[in-house]
C-alpha cells in the first residue's frame, strides 16, 4: 500500500520560472535554466519510477511504498527517493535517475555520463545512497522506531537499489571487479526483487517467514517514518544571488516614446500565486523567521 506520494514541486518550477523573468544577468540566467532542467529531468525520473513501484507494489498487503522521504538528523540530510518495506521488514531504498545519456561505471565504481565524443563523471548514485541508508538507520535507531514482536526488536535488512531508465544504456565492469547488480533498469525491478528471494538459504527463509509481522505493524512503522519526513523550503533568492525587491514602486523605460515613467511591481503569493500588495510582501520579508524570506497572502499566512 501506498502510504507517501512525492511530493509536488510545482511552486519550486513556478518561483524558478518567475525569477528568470526578473534576471537580466546571463550568468545567473544560466544557473537558474540548469536548476530548472534538473528539476524536471529528476521529476520524470522519479515519476517513472514510481509508476513500475506502484503498478507492483501499490495495492500489495504485503508492501508498505513511501516515496520522497526527506530526513534530518544530527545536521545531516538524507532525500530518499523511493522506499519499499515488506512484512520481513526489508527496507529496499531507491535512488532513482534519469539520465538521457549512456551511463559508465568504471572498475572502481565510478559514474561518467557520455553524449557522443564527450564525457563528464558524476557523484556515484551507489555511494550516495549508502549514505542514505546510513543517516536513515541512525535516525530509526536513535528515534526508537524500531518495532518489535513479542518484547524483541526487529532488526531490518536495508537494501539498496539504483533505478535508471529503461531507455538507458548502461556500461558495467564485470561483476568479480565491482559489483553493481544493484544498479538495474526500473523495469526490471518486480524481476529483481524476485531474484532476492529466490537466492535466500531455504532454511533462512523458514525461519524468516515464521517471524513475518502483520501489515499492521509495518503500516505503523512507514507511518512513522512519514511524519518525520520534513519538506525542503529552498530560498532561490538566495542561492542564485538575487536581492529581493523591497519597493513596490520601480523606474522602467518606456519603449514607445523613451520617456521615463513609473510603474507598480507586481508581487505574488509563494504558496497560492495571487496578487499581492506591496506592503503585504514586505511584511513578510521583514519576518524571515515566519515566512523564510518569502511573500504570502494574507489568507496563506494565517495557516503558518
Amino acid at each position: 500500500m501506498i502510504i507517501k506520494i512525492r511530493d509536488p514541486k510545482d511552486r519550486d518550477i513556478a518561483e524558478l520560472d518567475a525569477l528568470l523573468k526578473q534576471v537580466d544577468a546571463q550568468g545567473k540566467r544560466f544557473l537558474i535554466e540548469r536548476e530548472l532542467r534538473a528539476m524536471k529531468a529528476g521529476i520524470a525520473g522519479e515519476e517513472d519510477c514510481a509508476y513500475y513501484i506502484n503498478f507492483y507494489f501499490g495495492k500489495s498487503d504485503n508492501w508498505c511504498v513511501v516515496h520522497d522521504l526527506r530526513i534530518e538528523h544530527q545536521g545531516s540530510v538524507a532525500q530518499i527517493d523511493h522506499l519499499l518495506i515488506n512484512r520481513l521488514f526489508e527496507i529496499y531504498v531507491i535512488e532513482s535517475k534519469n539520465f538521457s545519456y549512456e551511463v559508465a561505471i568504471n572498475d572502481s565504481g565510478e559514474f561518467t555520463l557520455k553524449s557522443g565524443s564527450h564525457s563528464f563523471g558524476i557523484p556515484s548514485p551507489i555511494e550516495q545512497n549508502k549514505r542514505h541508508i546510513f543517516l536513515l538507520e541512525k535516525f530509526i535507531a536513535d528515534r526508537g522506531l524500531t518495532p518489535s514482536r513479542l518484547g524483541i526488536p526487529i532488526v531490518p535488512r536495508y537494501r539498496s537499489l539504483i533505478l535508471m531508465s529503461p531507455k538507458s544504456v548502461i556500461s558495467r565492469p564485470d561483476r568479480k571487479t565491482f559489483d553493481t547488480d544493484m544498479v538495474i533498469k526500473a523495469d526490471t525491478l518486480r524481476t529483481k526483487i524476485d531474484e532476492v528471494v529466490d537466492k535466500m538459504n531455504p532454511l533462512q527463509g523458514l525461519a524468516i517467514m515464521g517471524n513475518m509481522s502483520t501489515i499492521k505493524t509495518v503500516t505503523d512503522f512507514a507511518e512513522s517514518l512519514r511524519s518525520n519526513h520534513s519538506s525542503a523550503s529552498i530560498d532561490y533568492r538566495k542561492r542564485f544571488g538575487i536581492e529581493a525587491a523591497t519597493d513596490p514602486i520601480q523606474t522602467v523605460i518606456d519603449r514607445s516614446n523613451g520617456a521615463e515613467g513609473q510603474v507598480e511591481r507586481k508581487y505574488y503569493c509563494f504558496k497560492c500565486r495571487t496578487a499581492i500588495p506591496g506592503n503585504v510582501a514586505r511584511f513578510c520579508w521583514n519576518n524571515k523567521e515566519r515566512f523564510g524570506g518569502k511573500a504570502f497572502c494574507y489568507e496563506c499566512q494565517e495557516g503558518m
